[in-house]
């Protein structure tokens, strides 16, 4: 197991390029098209730009034509796409007032990094691969990312944001074919990242898109919440699998009743499970209760500090190689 710390250097710091390899898709129209839309997704509500205004959906199209100009020059930089932004040159985009536009939203990239220097690369960014790769001898690698080291909501959003686009555009270019999955990625308190009113949150995007197509490339999903209803709907929608284990709120105890109806069956005593008791729920069929191991690595019954968690870091740093692997992202 290697546990990452993102935003802390006395750990094991984690860090992305926020905007992709621009380089390695240049030759190929569609592969860089994607690679605009990643970078849009990203960048989009970072810069406020995600309301169905006239105002944001120019701001869009700007920058749209803005990320593909620069990603053409194979750059990858945001504050050199900044400095693009701030003296628009000529051609790059036909709406009227476009350098204005533009103008604005280098100043609100430039803001954006200075408050949160993840989001602008800081630090040595990691190939994720290195996420996913046995130690010598072993089958599997677990990677723990804790977001401790982020202040704020909005940093750790988008942070998992570019976290889940590195790990998908792996995926992507590293199918898994001789087995159903190369790995899973799992998120505690999925309902920060994903939640049903999504408005502004950085990494809904990012997560709606894994969701729909992560499994096709061998990449396996597990969204843990205590509040399911909180969930964005595709999230539930796209799920094979569904685990309800204690709940004590009566209005999530109310809301595991229906969603158990509506798969044509009933989970009873929902609100009086004992540890490692669950009801489960595969594609197609109705819940039934099961016993299973609390988890697949040994934790202690309390949390962790976060002194504890740094000291666990620092072990010796893992290498790019093969997957299987399971990468857990928790808020602790």
């Amino acid at each position: 197991m290697a546990v990452w710390t993102p935003g802390r250097s006395g750990g094991r710091p984690l860090s992305f390029q926020p905007l992709p390899d621009f380089t390695a898709v240049a030759g190929d129209p569609d592969e860089f098209a994607e690679a605009v839309e990643a970078a849009m997704a990203f960048l989009v509500p970072r810069v406020r730009l995600e309301a169905n205004t006239d105002k944001a959906q120019l701001g869009q199209a700007v920058l749209r034509r803005a990320l593909a100009h620069y990603g053409r020059g194979r750059a990858t930089s945001l504050r050199g796409l900044a400095a693009l932004l701030s003296d628009l040159p000529d051609g790059v985009s036909e709406v009227a007032g476009a350098p204005r536009i533009a103008a604005n939203l280098a100043r609100s990239l430039t803001a954006a990094m200075d408050n949160d220097p993840l989001f602008g690369g800081a630090g040595t960014p990691v190939d994720p691969a290195v996420l996913l790769t046995p130690p010598e001898g072993k089958r599997a690698r677990v990677s723990v990312i804790s977001l401790a080291g982020l202040r704020s909501d909005e940093q750790r959003q988008s942070f998992v944001a570019r976290l889940q686009m590195e790990v998908f555009l792996w995926f992507k270019r590293n199918p898994v074919a001789d087995r159903p999955l190369g790995g899973l990625f799992v998120m505690d308190e999925a309902q920060t990242f994903v939640p049903a009113t999504g408005g502004g949150v950085p990494s809904v995007r990012s997560t709606t898109l894994l969701a729909s197509q992560a499994r096709k490339y061998g990449l396996g999903l597990v969204f843990a919440t205590q509040a399911p209803k909180a969930l964005h709907n595709q999230v539930p929608g796209n799920a094979t699998t569904q685990f309800f284990g204690l709940l004590n709120a009566p209005v999530q105890i109310a809301a595991a009743k229906e969603m158990a109806r509506a798969k044509g069956g009933e989970v009873p005593d929902v609100a009086r499970l004992s540890s490692g008791e669950f009801y489960v729920a595969l594609e197609g069929g109705a819940f039934v209760k099961a016993r299973a191991p609390m988890c697949l690595t040994y934790h202690p019954k309390a949390p962790l500090t976060l002194d504890e968690i740094l000291e666990r870091s620092r072990g010796p740093a893992p290498r790019p190689g093969q997957v299987p692997a399971i990468l857990d992202v928790s808020s602790s």
